[in-house]
Formats: structure tokens, C-alpha cells, sequence
């Protein structure tokens, strides 16, 4: 598989990506109204899931590699929202973490699957 060429099929919706951007617009706006530090920050975390799925996407890239990436990433998520906690609230952000958790999980197992096909073709 290479690029961005994967579209798995998880809670009716078609992409991945798209899952990604809704949490983007539904929960910018929080971030928002904290200024345009936190809305940056906040478009940070998502560029970095999103790099994280690219990565998955890549055949050429060693699993270790993206083991070792989806731990980073599930770490910078964890801090992020320890962070913005205190301004936002433990719950919005316990959800947006969630949320995302679920995103990763998804995007793991969809990449293991293919791994799977892969070897049996």
C-alpha cells in the first residue's frame, strides 16, 4: 500500500482521515476561544495523527518503526490533554482523548489486517 491510499470502513464513515478532520472541527473551536497558541497547538496534535496514518500507509517503513511512532503519538496525545485540562476542562478533553485512542486503535488494526493480506498473497 503506499500514500494515502487506504480507506477502511469503521462506524459507517469511509476514511480515516475524515474521522480525523471531524474531531479537528468539532472540538477547534475550543481551542479557539483559548487563542491562537492553543488552536495552534491543537492543529500541531492532529497534523501528527495524521503523519502517524501516512506512516501506517507506508509498505516500505519497518512495523518497529511504526510501533515505536504510534507510542509517541499516544504519549504526545496523553500530554496534550493533561495540558489543556486545566483550561478546558477533564472531561472535553478526556473525550477528545478517547476519541482519538479509538482513531489509533482503528488505524492499527486496519494496518495489521493488511499485513495480514499481504503475507497470504
Amino acid at each position: 500500500m503506499a500514500g494515502k491510499e487506504f480507506i477502511p470502513t469503521i462506524y459507517g464513515a469511509s476514511d480515516l482521515r475524515r474521522l480525523l478532520m471531524d474531531i479537528e472541527d468539532r472540538y477547534g473551536g475550543a481551542f479557539d476561544e483559548l487563542g491562537p497558541g492553543a488552536l495552534q497547538d491543537f492543529k500541531h496534535l492532529i497534523d501528527c495523527v495524521d503523519a502517524f496514518l501516512d506512516l501506517l500507509a507506508d509498505s516500505r517503513t519497518d512495523f518497529r518503526v511504526k510501533l515505536m511512532d504510534y507510542a509517541k503519538v499516544r504519549m504526545d496525545v496523553l500530554e496534550f490533554c493533561r495540558y489543556y485540562a486545566s483550561w478546558l476542562g477533564s472531561p472535553l478533553m478526556e473525550r477528545l482523548k478517547a476519541e482519538i485512542y479509538e482513531l489509533l486503535e482503528e488505524a492499527v488494526d486496519w494496518w495489521g489486517e493488511q499485513d495480514i493480506l499481504d503475507v497470504l498473497r
